[in-house]
């Protein structure tokens, strides 16, 4: 490969170099950050000679080279005229960022780190319901309090998590913005709103709220607070900033947040819940219809969180969320087309990836479902959504509410329970998801869904004979084919063949005797080469190398020999997967062109040592 012509002919046919902010790369692509994403032509880029495909995800517009990506990305930089620390620093003014992309990006990244954790308190809370419902407990009894307690101290002390979230967020100190949320919950802010006390601060009325719950005044506080808490980190002396940075923070902000940001953005909140109402409103079914029919869609494309404020505003503004009421129904039309597809595929490869994203989605998870079976085959993905939005719609004409912040999937159920007993929306509610599973189930399994001619079943080798070469499990997990995994770059075999393993923990071990190739220093990925040839690619989850290297250990070096079972990088799976990211690891055979077959000899459930692919 020519890399400076590699190099030239990308940054050409992306728009040369006015039309890139920013680009970096990781063990296998390049990374760029565009201003116009619709200028290049993938397919043209397709065909220069290096680059094995196109992906678009996460804001990025990525090339997808291979082992040789560093070599380009030099040559890279040297055709643009630039030092690597200018081409890997963001554009900090997004000059072509809609306010409606830069507001998603926002919500995302506040909402996202608790998004778990509501959806498991109100879990809860719905559960409590329920038994209180059946008679099961009373709110007298201690074991319902203490449950209770636990439940609804995330919603009541809300501005406190939300405001470390945010702080995290806006690149400020989370543990100031979450004092102020505290300020906005402190018992004698809540008893002073609770007793119509009259407060003043220098002699300026302060007009009182109850912030309990809220959502939207911290957010704001905590954004505003980042921003004095940088200004005020530029001039202070070394020597005090410690403390006086803090101190002066939230001397200015506190004020501020009581005064003004508080009763506007209470207005806000209310305003959003009222306007919300009146569209539901107007028409419950057509709402359901619209809303639930595209929700999937608004899912793919990342526009979801921009209505995360809303529900959750409603729940606590009003005390219950018609909209995620005709909302939840859509993961149970995935799952539905998910299952007809797993009863009626014969494909060999299709059928367990189907079977898998059935249950996957009865638990809340559906993106197995789009992404490995509905939306590669298009039809289904429709039907569903068709399916979605008939049950969207009977939600919204029956009046199915929730309660609470609900994740979808079965253990989400109880939270459209009425605190008060179970009532007709909740019926309603359950006559939704099986009008969406049904119907989606049955649509496509008559004419979404045709046997292709079955794919050739995966071989398994009788005996490794002695010219065999073997690659053996890095990773205790579950082995997954390597077309499940959701990255076109690896699902589409344009890396090399392999497979891929879902981690169960956070130890990644060598797979044969050999040489260490290459460490990239995010340390998400691994290149090796064993004694017999067989070059490996070992990379660890899926756009992990945004995180630079947080949460990972690396035990070697390139060039270092290893031996089979050394240990090769640690890594946090709890906290990766709370960063948002995906755990599949990849592991391709990236000179798979040499060989005759690839043969994956793992079982399901794998473990590090075990025998993984047969290579002649």
């Amino acid at each position: 490969m020519d890399y400076k012509k590699t190099a030239s002919d990308v940054l050409s046919a992306v728009g040369g170099n006015e039309n890139v902010n920013s680009v970096i790369h990781c063990v296998t692509r390049l990374r760029f950050k565009l201003k116009d994403n619709q200028l290049p032509d993938k397919e043209q880029i397709k065909q220069i000679d290096g680059v094995i495909t196109v992906v678009e995800s996460g804001g990025q517009f990525q090339v997808v080279i291979g082992n040789e990506v560093p070599k380009v990305y030099e040559a890279l930089l040297e055709t643009m005229g630039v030092k690597p620390d200018q081409a890997s620093q963001e554009e900090q003014n997004n000059e072509k960022s809609s306010l409606f992309s830069r507001f998603v990006d926002v919500i995302s990244g506040v909402f996202m780190p608790v998004v778990g954790v509501l959806a498991a308190v109100g879990i809860l809370k719905g559960l409590l319901a329920l038994c209180t419902s059946l008679g099961w407990m009373t709110d007298q009894m201690g074991t319902y309090k203490i449950l209770y307690a636990t439940a609804d101290a995330m919603f009541y002390f809300f501005p406190i998590i939300l405001g470390f979230s945010a702080g995290k967020k806006f690149g400020g100190n989370p543990y100031l913005s979450a004092v102020l949320g505290a300020a906005l919950v402190y018992p004698t802010m809540t008893s002073a709103f609770t007793d119509k006390t009259a407060l003043s601060f220098l002699t300026i009325p302060v007009v009182l709220i109850n912030y309990t719950s809220s959502v939207i005044p911290i957010i704001i506080g905590a954004f505003l607070a980042a921003k004095v808490e940088k200004m005020i980190s530029k001039y202070a002396p070394a020597s005090i900033k410690m403390f006086i940075v803090p101190l002066l923070t939230l001397v200015i902000i506190s004020p501020i947040v009581f005064l003004v940001v508080g009763p506007i953005s209470t207005i806000i909140s209310d305003g959003l819940a009222k306007g919300s109402m009146w569209i539901y409103q107007l028409s419950p079914a057509v709402a359901g219809l619209v809303l639930a029919g595209f929700w999937q869609a608004i899912i793919i494309f990342g526009l979801h969180w921009a209505f995360i404020p809303i529900l959750l505003n409603n729940v606590v503004t009003n005390g219950f969320d018609p909209i995620n009421g005709m909302l939840f129904c859509t993961t149970f039309a995935q799952t539905g087309a998910a299952f007809a597809i797993a009863l009626k595929s014969r494909d060999p490869k299709l059928k367990p990836i189907a079977t898998s994203a059935t249950i996957a989605g009865l638990m809340g998870v559906t993106e197995p479902a789009i992404y490995g079976v509905t939306l590669p085959a298009k039809k289904p993905f429709i039907l569903a959504s068709i399916a979605a939005g008939i049950g969207g719609a009977t939600a919204g004409l029956l009046g199915s509410t929730a309660y609470g912040f609900a994740s979808g999937g079965i253990f989400g159920i109880p939270l459209f329970i009425n605190p008060k007993g179970i009532d007709a929306g909740f019926i309603g509610f359950i006559i939704s998801l099986v009008v969406a599973f049904v119907l989606a189930f049955i649509l496509t399994y008559l004419f979404g869904y045709k046997n292709a001619k079955p794919a050739p079943e995966i071989k398994v080798a009788d005996e490794s004979k002695e010219e065999d070469k073997v690659v053996f499990s890095p990773l205790n997990g579950e082995l997954i084919p390597l077309t499940a995994v959701n990255d076109e770059a690896f699902s589409s075999g344009a890396m090399g063949q392999g497979a891929a393993i879902i981690a169960k923990d956070g130890v990644a071990y060598a797979p044969f005797n050999g040489t260490v190739v290459t460490v990239f220093k995010t340390k998400h990925a691994i290149g090796l080469i064993s004694e017999d040839g067989v070059e490996l690619l070992i990379h660890i989850g899926i756009n992990t190398v945004s995180l630079k290297g947080k949460h990972f250990t690396s035990f070697v070096s390139e060039g270092d020999a290893i031996q089979k079972g050394d240990k090769l990088v640690e890594f946090d799976p709890e906290a990766i997967a709370g960063e948002g990211y995906d755990l599949t690891t990849s592991i391709i055979v990236t000179n798979s062109a040499v060989y005759t077959d690839i043969i994956v000899e793992g079982k399901k459930d794998i473990h590090a040592g075990d025998s993984l692919l047969n290579i002649r």
